[in-house]
Parts: structure tokens; C-alpha cells; sequence
């Protein structure tokens, strides 16, 4: 069982804990109800350092990502991230990935608790390159914060001219410069913090200290699993994964339709060009808690329309919300259609709405 760089911290904030893919994880800090309002409010700081990390170095770097994933990394400038996917010669999702420019490196932050399997799918391309694959993971602290207040925070901390929907900020302390770096997979404002473990405990609580002071709080993984959700975020394993696209998913803000070849570029550009696509994720709002099981069938009229990958108990309804690959024809935002989820002993009824993030399409 691994625990993340921090736990002494998480245990001394009284964290309860799950365990998560062979990780202890912080589950919540006392009120998961607190936390899901602090998120919709304020702001939250959670630690999803689990993610794995990978530096990636030498001559061919840039090269050879670029060439192999969906994005066009030719822009990424000094200390600046780009989203990526990973996809097979079927277009179907090896990872989701963010890539941060370090100097001449580069470090791939996962989508997965891990890097084995990024690992592994990207020395199957190291023919002739000149590129070296580490595992930095227990190097790197990934902090996401999360709220409409986000913004406001960081220029609490000394940074007056950051404006919303900055790309990054940079976030000074003492002789340390810790980049925040816009995400847009949320339905409120986010930014990670990318930070050396070695000053990861002094950084922690003074970060802390200073979101105290500003009103907000920490937040446990199920908390954070509400927010996924009800944002259309998808997650490695449940919707990220070979048996879906980046059409599907909504993730097109990773990719580019300009760059050129790239590992199953002809059938994600065919699907595009075609309109071929024939399902897209949905967010769920069911009437009642789902059982544990997933997938679960999504039925409209008695015809099975989709599968549920991923599910949450939201405390504020006392229900759940989940997300769904669900049929084309009944994924039009207007439609207010009611559906049924396969439960335990009947049917539950649930509607379906547009994730609240859609991507370029």
C-alpha cells in the first residue's frame, strides 16, 4: 500500500482515508458537504499527487511526443503545459495527459495512479530517438485548486496582474517559484500547482495557512469525485480507456486537427470529417443512491441507450450523479430526456444533461 508525500499532513488536517488503485487517499476532512459547498463558493486545495509522472529528456523530446500524441506540441513554450492524448492506431485513449516544459525536459503528468502503462505504450515508439523515459513521480507534488475564488487567491499571494483565464501564474515562495497552470476540465475555475517534493511540506502549510485565512478548505477525494462528475470530466479507467475516443470523452481541447500524422490520427480525423461519431458522455442526475456496480445500462423505452462508467453519492441530494456513454440521438442538450439505470432491484429513473465543460468540437 503506497501513501502519498504528504499523508503526515493530510493525518495531521484529521483526514479520513480511503484507499484508491493501491493509494491511501485522503476520503474527506470531516464534511464532505462542507467541502462540495467550499468548491461551488469559495475555494479547495486538493492533493492528487497519486497521479504518476514522467520526465521525459533528450535531443529527440519534443519530437517524439509530438509525433505520437493528439495535441501540437511545437507550441509548448519555457514553463508552459499543454493537454495531450495518447491513442492507439484505432484512435481509442492510451492516456489523457498534461505536459509541462521544464528546460530542455518535459514532464508528462498522468491520468492514471502510476506510470507503468504510459511507460510502457511509449517505449514501443523509442526506435532510433534519443529519449529517456524516468519515473519522477515521488519527485513532484500536484496540487489542483478549485473555485470561483481561485483566481482571486492567487493574486492573495502576491501576484496582483494575474487575470482570469490566465494560462499561469507564477506563485513565489521564499526562493521558490511553483507554477499554477490553468485547467479547464471543471465546471468552476481551476489551476494545478506543480511543486518538488523536497519543499513539500514547508509549501503545504503555508498554502494551507493562507486558504484558512481566505475562507476555503481542503478536499477529500469523494468530494472531488462529485465535482468530476458533475463537471463531464472523464477518469482513467472508467472513461478513459481503450473502448473510447477523444470524440466520445469530449476531449477535442486536446487535440489537433492541423498538425499532421500522429498514432491514430486517420480515424479520429475520419470520424471528424464523417461525423461518424456515435456516442458522447453524459452526465447522469439519478432519483436515488446507485448500486456499486459499474457499468450499469442506461435504458430509455425499455432499449438499453448507453452504459454508466462512473458514479457518485452527492450529499447535498442524497443521490447520486454519474456519467454515461449514451447513443448520439439522445445526447441533444433540449431533449430533457428521463431515463433508467439498472439498480439492484429495479430500475432507477435519472435525467440526462450536457457535461457543463463541452470541448471545441
Amino acid at each position: 500500500m503506497r501513501h502519498l508525500f504528504l499523508h503526515d499532513f493530510h493525518q495531521q488536517q484529521k483526514a479520513e482515508f480511503l484507499v484508491r488503485n493501491n493509494f491511501t487517499i485522503p476520503a474527506h476532512y470531516g464534511s464532505m458537504l462542507d467541502e462540495l459547498n467550499a468548491v461551488e463558493d469559495n475555494l479547495v486545495l486538493i492533493d492528487r499527487s497519486y497521479l504518476g509522472k514522467l520526465r521525459i529528456s533528450g535531443p529527440d523530446s519534443l519530437d517524439f511526443i509530438h509525433r505520437i500524441s493528439t495535441n501540437d506540441l511545437n507550441q509548448l513554450v519555457l514553463k508552459t503545459v499543454c493537454d495531450t492524448i495518447f491513442t492507439s492506431p484505432k484512435g481509442r485513449i492510451i492516456d489523457y495527459c498534461r505536459i509541462l516544459r521544464e528546460d530542455e525536459n518535459y514532464l508528462l503528468v498522468s491520468s492514471h495512479f502510476g506510470t507503468g502503462h504510459i511507460m510502457e505504450w511509449l517505449n514501443r515508439f523509442i526506435i532510433m530517438d534519443d529519449v529517456e523515459l524516468c519515473d519522477v513521480s515521488d519527485e513532484y507534488i500536484w496540487l489542483t485548486l478549485a473555485g470561483p475564488e481561485c483566481c482571486r487567491f492567487i493574486r492573495s499571494l502576491g501576484l496582483p496582474d494575474v487575470a482570469e483565464k490566465d494560462e499561469q501564474a507564477w506563485i513565489i515562495y521564499e526562493d521558490l517559484s511553483i507554477p499554477a497552470l490553468l485547467n479547464q476540465n471543471y465546471k468552476v475555475p481551476a489551476y494545478n500547482l506543480c511543486l518538488p517534493a523536497d519543499h513539500a511540506f514547508e509549501v503545504m502549510d503555508w498554502l494551507h495557512q493562507r486558504l484558512m485565512a481566505f475562507g476555503g478548505r481542503l478536499m477529500g477525494h469523494q468530494a472531488f469525485e462529485v465535482l468530476r462528475i458533475t463537471s463531464g470530466a472523464p477518469e482513467y479507467g472508467s472513461e478513459l480507456s481503450e473502448d473510447y475516443n477523444p470524440h466520445e470523452t469530449r476531449l477535442l481541447r486536446a487535440v489537433s486537427f492541423t498538425k499532421g500524422c500522429y498514432t491514430g490520427q486517420e480515424v479520429i480525423a475520419r470520424l471528424d470529417a464523417y461525423d461518424k461519431v456515435q456516442k458522447y458522455l453524459m452526465i447522469v442526475e439519478a432519483d436515488q443512491p446507485l448500486p456499486d456496480e459499474k457499468p450499469l445500462p442506461v435504458y430509455y423505452g425499455g432499449e438499453v441507450i448507453g452504459r454508466l462508467t462512473s458514479h457518485a453519492l452527492d450529499p447535498r441530494t442524497k443521490t447520486s450523479v454519474g456519467l454515461a456513454f449514451v447513443n448520439r440521438e439522445y445526447t441533444i442538450d433540449d431533449l430533457n430526456l428521463t431515463v433508467e439505470i439498472e439498480g439492484r432491484e429495479c430500475r432507477i429513473r435519472g435525467g440526462l444533461k450536457v457535461p457543463p465543460v463541452i470541448r471545441p468540437e
